[in-house]
This record gives structure tokens, C-alpha cells and sequence, in this order.
């Protein structure tokens, strides 16, 4: 029963890994969604103030249209930029995430194979019994 004790321990361990893993990537998960709003709203807001700019003739004299437009596409390419950011770390979290969900699949695929094999074991030895009984 030693291996069976190991293999219990093992289990435990790697799915603790695995559930650590998981916890890192729900913060990444939750910034993406963030910035993929942001990005949302930002072309809301440039969709809306396109035509109440394109009717405004004091506007575009004063050039608040280029300082609009100046505006807008410096914030999507930093909220761009932040976004690349947060996609590079999730498939880094995500890589992370697999690696322990593999070895937490792979330890209860041994200790069900070996408590299988275990009972397979002791069923041939009872069977055995049985038959040496006559």
C-alpha cells in the first residue's frame, strides 16, 4: 500500500499545482476582458462623434476634429499595446495551466490504473482461494 499512499499524495499535489495555475489565470483573464471593453467603447465613442463632427463646421475650424482623431488613436494604440501585453502573459499562464493540468491527469490515470490493477489482484487472489477450497 506504500505505492497506493504515494500515488494519493502525488494526486493531491499536482492538483494543487494545477488549481494555483488556474487561480493566476483568471486575473490575466479579467484584464483582457477590460481592455477588449475599452476597446469596445473607444469605437462606440469614434462611431458617435463622427457625425456630429462631419456636421459641425466651427468644429473642424478649430481643428477639433484632428485633435479628436489625435486623441482616439493614441488611445487605441496604448490600450493596443496593454492588450498585447495581457495576451502575451495569458498564453504564458495558459502554457503553465496545461503543463499541470497533463501531470494532474496523468497522476490519477496511474493511481486509478493501480488501484484497478490492485483490485484486479486481489479478486484472482480470492478467486484462487475459492478454488483451492475442494
Amino acid at each position: 500500500m506504500k505505492q497506493d499512499k504515494m500515488l494519493a499524495q502525488m494526486r493531491a499535489v499536482t492538483h494543487a499545482v494545477y488549481l494555483k495555475e488556474h487561480a493566476k489565470v483568471k486575473p490575466i483573464l479579467d484584464r483582457e476582458a477590460q481592455l477588449r471593453g475599452q476597446l469596445s467603447m473607444l469605437k462606440q465613442q469614434v462611431e458617435q462623434s463622427r457625425a456630429l463632427i462631419d456636421d459641425s463646421h466651427e468644429m473642424k475650424a478649430l481643428g477639433v476634429d484632428l485633435q479628436w482623431q489625435k486623441w482616439h488613436t493614441n488611445a487605441r494604440r496604448d490600450i493596443n499595446q496593454d492588450l498585447a501585453q495581457v495576451t502575451a502573459q495569458k498564453l504564458r499562464a495558459m502554457d503553465k495551466l496545461r503543463t499541470a493540468f497533463g501531470r494532474k491527469h496523468a497522476v490519477e490515470t496511474m493511481e486509478d490504473r493501480f488501484r484497478s490493477e490492485a483490485k484486479e489482484k486481489k479478486n484472482k487472489m480470492l478467486f484462487d482461494r475459492l478454488m483451492d477450497l475442494d
